[in-house]
This record gives structure tokens, C-alpha cells and sequence, in this order.
């Protein structure tokens, strides 16, 4: 008998784990399961995709504080064969106190604290706390597993299992990139304009790009963030200000993708990155930091990992494949094969898996 699915998510507004909560509980539905998305908070940007894909939506609980959304949940009527599974911190955390111990899975999306507002000692007690209650944890990399192991924030003794994010069409695009009508090479990103994501090392590199060779580079910079008007203040004063185009936010990023030249990505680091396998996707090349998660998703052999944070080593990997047919080639060639890593039925079969160990121990009860 197939059961029903409870994804429990602090928000559903564009981002990395919204959006692939988005494809898995799409495929979830596919595979004849009843699905259903609880969110907690925040404009529910992802509404309407959720819906189209059969996956139904509780909005009640994001007009609620957090007492009214733990007793509305402590109060929600058990099923015997209901898996829910919590992801990102609040909504683990209103699991941990309003479900049974041992009922519910957790995913970790981020290679970060649990509270990373507050003192390091409450986020481990507060991560820790939860992890004890639930089932058992998915963490989405190994640079994931690894952070919440060495910083404290996991017991080893818990249930934990990596379990990559997977694309619906984990293979590169067959839509070919508008003609280029110029000597203008396009480089392009995709972030939360915050401290993670480094967006200062990414202007500094257009700058050294074109402090080499005239203006021939330009960058656009998809994602909204609280750092904006700062990084526009940096890009004016870098002197790039002309060459930066700041798009915002984006739900269709696929036409954004193919008008690049380049994806460039520097964040410090990240629990997986899906704007990787998105860029990939569309075939194009990609470069990025050989930091965290990051050579999980690309390989760790892909030729355009840069093995430090400084700009002129990012400037110099990008020229030196920006007119080398051959080189490229080996780029696009290098992510087709990793793509196919990435499959999200793959993934789906994996929380299958263990949510069928879940409610086998549920049945023992």
C-alpha cells in the first residue's frame, strides 16, 4: 500500500531546497504517492508549481506563531501510514516538539549551524535535540555529514544518510544558446546576495578580467539578497559598475542559463549547490571553487575548480578556456557524464527506501 507523504518546510519561496523539494515531491507524486507540502512562513513564491504537480499545499500554518503552529500540528490527527519529514531548521524544530519521538526524517540542506544567529553551544543543543527525536537525518552531501559530525551539531550515533539532490531531466539540454553578436563573453551567477556566497570575490574577478583585456567580459548576477545596495556600492568602486547587470529574482532560469558564456560560482561554501547541475544542464561551463560540497556536484576532476579564493586565479581559469575550442569542449564533455549522477528518480528511490524503514518500525510499535 503506497502511503501518504508530509513535507513539513519553513518556506516555499524561491531556493535551493524549496526547489528541489519541489522536484522530489513532483516525483513522489509520479510514483502514485499522496503528497502533501506544509509551510511555515513567507510569500509562498512556490505555490503555484506545487499545485500544477498534483502536490498539495497547507497554507493555514503560515498565518500562525510558532505556539499556534505546535498545537495545530501536536493536534493533527495520526495516520498510520503518514511519513512526514521535516527540512531546515524551524520546521525541525517544531517537529521535534510537536511529533513523537522517532516519527519523522529530517534532511540538512546546509553546511551551517542550526541557529547560526545565536551562540554556538544553543545551536548544537538545539540541533542535537532534534536529531535525538527524529527517525533518522539526511544530510545533503558529505561536506553536510561532515559539518554537523565535526562541529558538534550531530551525535555520531545517529541515523544519518547522504542523499544527493537530483534534477527531473538530469541531461544536458538540447536547446541550443542564442548567437553570440559579439566579442562580448557572459559571465553569469545565480545567489542569495549574502555573506555565504561571496559576491565581492566574483566583482573583483571581472575586474581583473578586464583590467586584462579592455571590457570584453560582463556578468549578471540573478538573486536578491540584503547585501544589494553594498555590492552595488563595491561594484562602482571596483569600477565595474557598467559591466554588472543585476537581474533580481527569477523563477524560469533556464533561458537566463543558456544567454551565458560562463556560470561562475564563489561561494564560501555549500551544502550542495543546485544551481550547479542547473548550469550544467544547460551546457554551460561551469567554474567554481574546489571548496565544500562543491567537487561533490561537479567531480572532483572538473577542470574548472579554482584551488583558492583569489580572484586572479578565477580570471585566469576563465581565460584560459574563453578561446580554446578544445578545452571547452572538454568542460561540456566532463558534465554530461557527471549529470548523469544526479538523477532525481535516484533520489526519490533512496527516501523511499528509508521511509519504508520508518514505517515498518512504526508497525512494530
Amino acid at each position: 500500500m503506497n502511503h501518504s507523504i508530509l513535507h513539513v518546510i519553513t518556506t516555499i519561496e524561491l531556493g535551493g531546497a524549496e526547489k528541489q523539494l519541489l522536484t522530489l515531491a513532483a516525483c513522489q507524486r509520479e510514483a502514485g504517492f499522496d503528497v502533501e507540502v506544509l509551510f511555515l512562513k513567507d510569500n509562498p513564491t512556490l505555490l503555484q508549481d506545487f499545485l500544477e504537480k498534483g502536490v498539495k499545499v497547507d497554507l493555514t500554518f503560515a498565518k500562525l506563531g510558532f505556539l499556534r503552529q505546535f498545537l495545530k500540528l501536536k493536534g493533527r490527527k495520526s495516520q498510520e501510514n503518514l511519513v512526514v519529514h521535516a527540512h531546515l531548521p524551524r520546521a525541525e524544530l517544531l517537529c521535534a516538539l510537536s511529533l513523537k519521538p522517532k516519527s519523522f526524517i529530517v534532511t540538512r540542506h546546509n553546511s551551517e549551524a542550526f541557529f547560526p544567529a545565536g551562540p554556538a553551544k544553543l545551536s548544537r543543543l538545539l540541533s542535537r535535540f532534534v536529531l535525538k527525536k527524529a527517525f533518522a537525518s539526511i544530510s545533503i552531501s558529505k561536506a553536510v555529514a561532515s559539518y554537523l559530525e565535526s562541529s558538534g551539531e550531530m551525535s555520531y550515533s545517529l541515523d544519518n544518510h547522504v542523499i544527493y539532490y537530483g534534477l527531473e531531466d538530469n541531461f544536458v539540454s538540447t536547446k541550443e544558446k542564442p548567437a553570440t553578436q559579439s566579442q562580448v563573453i557572459q559571465l553569469g551567477t545565480v545567489s542569495r546576495l549574502v555573506t555565504q556566497k561571496n559576491i565581492p570575490l566574483l566583482l573583483r574577478v571581472l575586474k581583473d578580467l578586464n583590467s586584462q583585456d579592455s571590457s570584453r567580459y560582463q556578468l549578471t548576477i540573478v538573486g536578491s539578497g540584503p547585501l544589494k545596495r553594498e555590492l552595488e556600492s563595491l561594484s562602482e568602486t571596483l569600477g565595474v559598475k557598467e559591466a554588472v547587470c543585476w537581474k533580481g529574482q527569477l523563477q524560469d532560469t533556464a533561458s537566463f542559463y543558456r544567454s551565458l558564456d560562463f556560470f561562475v560560482f564563489t561561494s564560501d561554501y555549500e551544502g550542495f549547490g543546485l544551481v550547479l547541475l542547473e548550469a550544467m544542464s544547460q551546457g554551460i561551463p561551469v567554474i567554481a571553487r574546489r571548496i565544500s560540497a562543491i567537487p561533490e556536484v561537479l567531480g572532483d576532476s572538473h577542470p574548472g575548480l579554482v584551488d583558492s579564493g583569489n580572484s586572479l586565479d578565477f580570471a585566469r581559469k576563465i581565460c584560459d578556456v574563453s578561446d580554446n575550442c578544445v578545452k571547452l569542449n572538454n568542460y561540456l564533455e566532463y558534465q554530461a557524464l557527471q549529470l548523469k549522477n544526479f538523477s532525481i528518480k535516484r533520489t526519490q528511490k533512496a527516501h523511499e527506501l528509508l521511509y519504508s524503514r520508518l514505517l515498518a518500525t512504526k508497525m512494530q510499535e
